[in-house]
């Protein structure tokens, strides 16, 4: 299924959990009203995992019904929605305690009302909900594979609107009808029902959510290996510089603050659940570089040192005009640096990137492979300086495991001039054609790109391509490098919601 499912399984969670007032204690619930009921080893169940909570006076009241202004109250608070609809429902006040909840979710387009009117005190039926929950799961749109619902006795009864939506978590696994085998898309739903619900979705197959400190998915607890989209690894033998992005959008970067043989390394790329690449199973590359022409053993504690000093800082990001805001954070340990990336609004996230991958188009090739493409005309302007790409043909860097022939083809594809300092610190264009290979999977860049960066207060990147160009040697060529990313860590440390490191990337229609 070419979606992208994760944020659906959280607001599974939220759905059932997010109206509950309080925290249930480390020891467990001892709720009131449950004994006996149906669902009371399924709320038990998620109360362990310290995820249920309850009321003030003990209660757990599972046959209680939901209203669509609760409903959208708990999906404004579990996407941290913001952005408001320009129109207005005839029955929603602007005085009204859920007024900003039911106008982000009608602008987000996973609640829209009807006839003007959003209905809500009403309680929410179950096709209502399915439907909210299936364009969390599958998107806003259209179902590709609409299938019929005749395998339910009321299958017929799902009203026309919410069909392909429903009909597609059906096919998915992610629901499969009542304990009598029927749907009831227009009772309403209890918040035991949505437990039973979160419990089928348990064991069907969807994305993971690393959510858990444990690095495990908040629904069916599986280690952080299953969450995983997006792996790079710089090994020197068994010391490790490692980057990892999970299915939530955050991102790990660590660093051990030790001294490495520089002389041979290895490059592991790994990527999975990427489904807007149409990367399901996990795919994976090892380059080894037996001679990388650096001697010595540098200490990455030293060439790093910023990620061992890291506090907190922001990076606001645009991507064809979707927004979305990182804070990065640091443990500040003295062995091993950990670096976290992570956004409070993963709705608005994944949008982003999804914007980003909508310019790409995909395929698969036999051999196991990973090279980058620069295609001819691109550039890079780092303050004054301007690397212009252009040869006889694109730059094919694929001969990783021979650093010197590597760096003379770079040399050979690129002139420095001299440029005009803009408001952005950073400007790169890649030109359309330029290629991202990860073992069997082909990443290509349909339109041109621009990328631009400002708020880095980062002295080494003044001079850094010309630096570059001037280096006598591999060895301080990659101490140039490092220092600048070294200076860069340095930049973002400190920075605040208010004033971000800000990234924008647009391109060409």
């Amino acid at each position: 299924m070419k979606i992208n499912r994760l944020v659906s399984m959280l607001l599974a969670v939220v759905m059932v959990f997010g109206l509950f007032a309080f925290t249930v204690s480390a020891e467990g619930p001892a709720f009131s009203d449950i004994k006996g009921h149906w669902a009371e080893e399924i709320i038990n169940d998620w109360a362990e995992h310290k995820v249920v909570n309850g009321y003030p006076d003990g209660t757990f009241k599972p046959d209680n019904y939901i209203t669509r202004a609760e409903f959208a109250q708990v999906v404004k608070n579990l996407l941290a929605l913001t952005e408001k609809a320009d129109k207005e429902f005839s029955d929603v006040a602007k005085g009204a305690w859920y007024y900003d909840a039911v106008m982000c979710v009608a602008k987000s387009g996973i609640m829209i009302g009807d006839a003007g009117k959003f209905r809500p005190d009403d309680y929410i039926t179950r096709e209502e909900a399915l439907l909210a929950y299936a364009r969390l799961v599958i998107g806003v749109g259209e179902d590709e594979l609409p299938d019929d619902l005749s395998i339910f006795p009321d299958g017929s009864e799902v009203a026309n609107w919410a069909k392909d939506r429903i009909s597609a978590l059906v096919r998915e696994g992610i629901i499969r009808g009542s304990s009598d085998g029927k749907l009831h898309p227009k009772d309403n739903i209890t918040r035991a029902e949505l437990l039973a619900m979160l419990s089928q979705t348990e064991n069907a197959d969807h994305n993971h959510y690393f959510v858990a400190d444990d690095g495990s998915c908040s629904i069916c607890h599986k280690t952080e290996e299953a969450t995983l989209k997006f792996y790079l690894g710089v090994c020197s033998g068994e010391t490790a510089v490692e980057l990892n992005v999970f299915n939530d959008y955050s991102a790990f970067l660590t660093v051990p603050a030790k001294e490495v043989d520089a002389s041979k390394l290895s490059l592991t790329v790994k990527m999975q659940n990427v489904a807007s690449l149409g990367v399901t199973s996990a795919r994976e590359h090892t380059i080894s570089i037996a001679d990388t022409g650096l001697t010595g053993n540098p200490n990455l504690g030293t060439w790093l040192s910023n990620a061992f000093t890291f506090e907190a800082g922001y990076v606001k990001a645009t991507i064809d005009g979707e927004k979305c805001l990182y804070k990065i954070t640091g443990d500040q340990n003295k062995e091993l640096a950990t670096l976290r990336a992570s956004s409070d609004d993963i709705c608005a996230t994944r949008d982003a990137w999804k914007t980003l991958t909508g310019y790409v188009t995909t395929s698969t090739q036999d051999a196991s492979d990973s090279y980058i493409l620069i295609a001819n005309g691109s550039s890079l302007r780092i303050g004054t300086e301007l690397l212009c790409f252009e040869g006889s043909d694109d730059l094919k860097l694929d001969n990783f495991n021979n650093v010197a022939a590597l760096v003379k083809n770079i040399k050979d594809h690129v002139k420095l001039e001299t440029a005009e300092a803009g408001e952005w610190q950073i400007e790169g264009v890649l030109k359309a054609g330029t290629t991202l290979a990860v073992s069997n999977s082909v990443a290509v860049l349909k339109e041109d790109a621009t990328i631009r960066v400002k708020g880095l207060t980062a002295a080494a990147l003044a001079t850094l391509l010309s630096d570059a160009r001037d280096a006598g040697s591999t060895y301080e060529l990659a101490s140039l490098l490092v220092k600048a990313v070294n200076e860069v860590l340095g930049a973002v440390n400190g920075t605040t919601e208010a004033a971000p490191v800000e990234v924008e990337i647009s391109f060409a229609k």
